[in-house]
């Protein structure tokens, strides 16, 4: 896609992270009532339309009429004259439109998941020792691996000599 590049640039610049999967947006119907009461109901369409596609697309989307008008499904004269309207709602720079609180949302989404997947990471970690460690606790105690000096029934190996022979095997 033509546009990739410049969006993943802008990203760099305000600090964003590229994630395999979008989060949910935010939506705050009170704030957008209040803000776009001036607009006429096909502008409120087009603004509504243009910051779901800035969410999908990363927080921007690039300044192209001819690519916005067939987003919004209207001619690009139509196009031309709401976005003239919508100037004041918008951040139009570098070829590139976005909306300050799409940025916003967007990058602490973006350090959310970034967050979240440490710690989810971490959290594995821990569950795959918690289970290695229990895996080799229950060879341990069963009889059929053992090896070395008998034992009496009910005792159990060394955990670290259990370990070992796991780590041995294919």
């Amino acid at each position: 896609m033509r546009g990739r590049g410049f969006l993943a640039r802008y990203l760099q610049r305000v600090g964003g992270f590229i994630m395999s999967k979008m989060p949910m947006q935010p939506w705050y119907p009170d704030a957008h009532i209040a803000d776009t009461a001036n607009l006429t109901l096909e502008e409120q369409g087009a603004y509504r339309l243009l910051m779901d596609n800035m969410w999908i697309k990363r927080g921007a989307i690039r300044n192209d009429d001819k690519e916005i008008a067939r987003l919004l499904r209207i001619s690009v004269k139509r196009w031309q004259k709401i976005k003239l309207k919508l100037a004041d709602y918008l951040i139009i720079e570098l070829g590139i439109i976005s909306q300050k609180r799409i940025q916003k949302d967007y990058k602490r989404a973006c350090e959310t998941s970034k967050k979240n997947a440490e710690n989810g990471k971490v959290g594995g970690l821990k569950t795959a020792d918690k289970f290695k460690s229990a895996q080799a606790t229950a060879l341990a105690s069963s009889g059929d691996f053992a090896t070395g000096a008998p034992r009496l029934r009910g005792q159990a190996r060394p955990l670290g000599e259990v370990i070992n022979q796991l780590e041995l095997k294919p």
